[in-house]
């Protein structure tokens, strides 16, 4: 004979209340946290003054392509004048603009030349690194309101699903963790050294980790890392489609009021091993034929170092990056292609 199933216990009121506590200290107390208006970062005054004092002949722009590439002292030697190398790494189009607006054109007088690293579509893709960690360092070139910069990464703003902008809104944490990121580590430094040291202790862990300094064979791509086709030209874009919406028609409207001599250094990237493919898109030739024209129109110039043999694969190291022995080599073949271009200006 089977026993009558048991009727379910009903639920104790106090489990329940012990649940919704739960609940509310889990989702709710977050919510509350840090509701205030994120900081912008103060405006870097180390670099203006570097170039204040001293007075080069003309300044080289880029990010870490430039960084790995142009040896500071070998560049002197070969070109009998000072130049200075501000490189940034990890910036792209939109801090290239705030330097040589806020650092370079401010100048008085300001440098007669200056030369832009670049790869591949980079000048004409305006939002390319200006999110997350990125917009942090591009807040220290700005040294006021910079109308143009927000016009046009508000016009190639994506809209968020909105079960991501609920959550933002709800949990400001999220968009704060850059700043709570920096705060344990201020916090961490104090356990262990002055104020006064911060700035040392931040470079020499920021030399330490250059990507100068990585090994050859590390694997590491960092493009492809950031998405897209190697993280520079996701959409395959048109150059006359996209020029007007980039930051590059206002490069070169501030080359031309400071009578700055403006040239755009397209890097070669690193050569596929023996055996492979490039990986170079289809249309692009036709993009680099728009660029050109463009530019020159507006009186800069632009040297393509993609199809130089002499630049080989054992000059790099990860990904695009030159390898450290090889940067001395490297800045005398760029000065030997350069230097021809900028007699007579």
């Amino acid at each position: 004979m089977e026993s009558a199933a048991l009727p379910p216990a009903p639920a104790h009121p106090a489990r329940w209340l012990a649940v919704a506590v739960i609940v509310t200290a889990i989702l709710g107390v977050p919510a509350l946290l840090d509701q205030g208006a994120a900081r912008r970062q103060p405006f870097d005054e180390r670099p203006l003054r570097t170039l204040a004092k001293a007075r080069p002949t003309g300044v080289l722009l880029g990010d870490s392509m430039l960084e790995t590439r142009i040896d500071p002292q070998a560049l002197k030697s070969v070109s009998g004048e000072r130049w200075e190398v501000l490189a940034q790494p990890g910036s792209s189009s939109a801090m290239w603009f705030l330097m040589l607006k806020n650092l370079i054109a401010v100048q008085s007088p300001p440098p007669r030349t200056v030369i832009l690293f670049f790869r591949d579509r980079q000048l004409t893709l305006p939002a390319h690194r200006t999110a997350g960690g990125y917009r942090k360092t591009i807040e220290t070139y700005m040294r006021d309101d910079e109308p143009v910069l927000d016009a046009l990464l508000r016009a190639g703003e994506r809209p968020l699903p909105w079960p991501e902008r609920a959550s933002l809104a709800a949990y400001p944490v999220q968009w704060r963790r850059e700043h709570w990121r920096d705060r344990v580590a201020n916090t961490a430094l104090d356990l262990v050294a002055s104020s006064r040291e911060y700035g040392r202790i931040r470079d020499d862990a920021r030399d330490i980790f250059a990507p100068r300094r990585l090994r050859q064979d590390s694997g590491l791509d960092f493009e492809r890392e950031e998405g897209g086709q190697r993280g520079l030209d996701a959409a395959d874009h048109d150059f006359t489609a996209a020029v007007g919406r980039s930051f590059l028609p206002h490069l070169l409207e501030i080359a031309r009021a400071r009578q700055i001599q403006l040239v755009l250094f397209r890097v070669k990237r690193k050569p596929p091993a023996d055996g492979e493919s490039t990986t170079e898109s289809a249309t692009t030739p036709a993009y680099i034929r728009d660029l050109r024209a463009y530019v020159e129109k507006a009186g800069a110039q632009l040297i393509d170092e993609t199809r130089d043999a002499d630049v080989a694969l054992n000059f790099y190291g990860a990904d695009d990056h030159m390898a450290p022995a090889m940067m001395k080599p490297y800045t005398e073949l760029f000065w030997k292609k350069v230097e021809p271009q900028l007699k007579g200006f």
